[in-house]
């Protein structure tokens, strides 16, 4: 071989190495670049490069704009939020057989009362986590991972327990439907785990993306320490208080990606955080946790991080929406001010 047929070799070996690279470094993401487009439209684009299915009952001709540009999937996910004017979350069903997921598929966005579903999931408090939100984050909110407790129940809800308190998911399962486990459940990616743990106990599942129409009902209420105050027909207010030591958890598992020479910082922050949810945890009477939340909210410090982390949100929408967003304020506080007349 000579020098010109080995050179012509190793430039394409290079140039093969270099469009593998350049491959991997947008793989998985999402690229949305609409203009006033019906959500349908927008979310069947993002289904299709994320793989992951999207379940709202948004109204189908809500106009929105979107442009990101080979982002992952949960910053996708953050600007669909913002465009859409929604919160949302990752959502797990599990069920024994493919009638019984079509049932629980059909109750979406909410499960009526007494539909016999259970929902179990674990919302990080907001309250407490002010000036945490740049902490590095999953590319994709199925990679969240989760480890089982030890000793766990050889149950299915056990495990569900489990992952839900380490993970920022809602699981949907029939409400009588707890099998024992033929093994033990495995450590992973929730997206895979919790179907994986599904199929131990021949069952079935589906992974989604649950996308609220925002409802203006008003803010605040007993959500305000498990969740955001409502926001949609996810009911954010009726599930239980994540353990102090679960939100520790789901702190630190951020922390630990950011740079050695950042943690100490981040875990300082962290601590000042789950102190003062240890401490509103612990109050017994509705009044008590009301002047608790009132004194952690006046906290400079926590004023400061607050806002910072609003003008990060405010900043995904167009002027538009922040129009809309300050008249529906207006309207809100006009309507309790006229209720207190």
């Amino acid at each position: 071989m000579n020098r010109q047929k080995i050179l012509a070799l190793a430039i394409g070996i290079l140039g093969l190495v270099w469009l593998v690279i350049w491959i991997s470094s947008w793989w998985g993401t999402v690229t949305l670049n609409y203009d006033n487009k019906p959500l349908p439209i927008i979310l069947r684009s993002f289904t299709q490069q994320s793989g992951l299915k999207v379940i709202t009952d948004i109204d189908p001709a809500k106009p929105v704009t979107i442009h990101v540009r080979r982002v992952p999937v949960t910053e996708a996910l953050d600007a669909l939020q913002a465009a859409a004017e929604s919160r949302g979350r990752l959502l797990i069903l599990l069920a024994p057989d493919a009638p019984s997921l079509q049932t629980l598929l059909a109750s979406l966005p909410t499960p009526p009362e007494n539909s016999g579903i259970r929902t179990v999931e674990y919302r990080t408090p907001w309250l407490f986590i002010a000036g945490m939100d740049d902490l590095p984050i999953d590319r994709d909110p199925r990679k969240q991972t989760w480890k089982p407790e030890a000793a766990l129940p050889p149950q299915l809800l056990p495990n569900l327990e489990s992952a839900a308190r380490a993970t920022e998911v809602r699981i949907l399962l029939p409400e009588t439907w707890n099998p024992t486990l033929k093994r033990a459940a495995q450590s992973g990616p929730i997206g895979s785990s919790l179907p994986a743990l599904a199929k131990i106990v021949n069952g079935v599942s589906q992974v989604a993306y649950l996308l609220p129409a925002r409802r203006d009902g008003g803010e605040g209420g007993p959500g305000m320490a498990g969740g955001r105050p409502d926001r949609g027909n996810l009911r954010w207010s009726q599930v239980p208080p994540l353990p102090p030591e679960a939100l520790l958890g789901r702190l630190e598992s951020r922390i630990a990606a950011l740079p050695a020479s950042e943690q100490a910082d981040a875990r300082k922050t962290a601590d000042e955080s789950i102190k003062q949810y240890r401490e509103w945890s612990s109050l017994t009477t509705e009044e008590e946790r009301d002047k608790k939340r009132q004194e952690i909210m006046n906290d400079p410090a926590r004023a400061e991080r607050a806002g910072d982390s609003f003008a990060r949100g405010m900043r995904r929408m167009t002027p538009e929406q922040r129009s809309q967003r300050y008249q529906r304020y207006i309207e809100r506080r006009s309507a309790i001010k006229s209720g207190q007349k």
